[in-house]
């Protein structure tokens, strides 16, 4: 089988379209391709679009919450290039009022997870080790006995990164080996 090339975009069915469209906008910065009454298409970055929006008119008046069990997609994840992106989009974001509903160091990737209007799951993320390590660590016995990670504080994560003070024990897990911190060292350090 040949790979795809990339990952396009997401099209979402929501009862919520103007709010929706407004949050993606704010979030991601995006620019709005096309709107109707029933579609719009956003991008934020050369993409011709990275989200659709259909509108499904207003929500039926007996539809009760979303059930988190039920079958679907849990989340969609983004790479930031550094942690600096990611922390300057978590305090980007916190000014607006929005926060992750998860922050969680998986080991791998120092994730924050954030829902949508809609309680759609996204996760913003950044890569912490080396490809090769980071299947190390998915293959060990830390990984095994917690494939999900540990809670971080971003707040605390961003005044320490801000200040130019040591992140690590807040980026990386307590039962993460050292040869993992020593191989994002060597093989991709975290820019400040």
């Amino acid at each position: 089988m040949v790979a795809p090339s990339k990952f396009a975009h997401v099209v979402y069915k929501t009862h919520q379209y103007e709010v929706m469209i407004d949050w993606y906008c704010r979030i991601f910065e995006a620019k709005v391709q096309h709107r109707d009454d029933r579609l719009a298409f956003l991008t934020y970055d050369d993409e011709h679009h990275r989200f659709a929006f259909l509108n499904l008119g207003p929500a039926p008046a007996d539809a009760g919450p979303r059930d988190k069990m039920a079958v679907g997609v849990h989340h969609l994840a983004y790479t930031w290039k550094n942690l600096g992106e990611l922390v300057d989009t978590y305090k980007r974001l916190k000014a607006q009022g929005v926060v992750p509903v998860r922050p969680i160091r998986h080991g791998m990737t120092l994730s924050m997870y954030y829902e949508d209007p809609d309680q759609n799951m996204l996760e913003f993320q950044v890569d912490l080790v080396t490809v090769e390590a980071a299947n190390a660590f998915m293959d060990s016995p830390a990984f095994d006995a917690n494939p999900i990670g540990e809670p971080f504080d971003p707040d605390e994560l961003a005044a320490r990164f801000d200040a130019g003070k040591p992140v690590d024990d807040l980026i990386f897990r307590s039962d993460q080996p050292e040869s993992g911190l020593k191989q994002r060292a060597e093989a991709a350090p975290v820019p400040a």
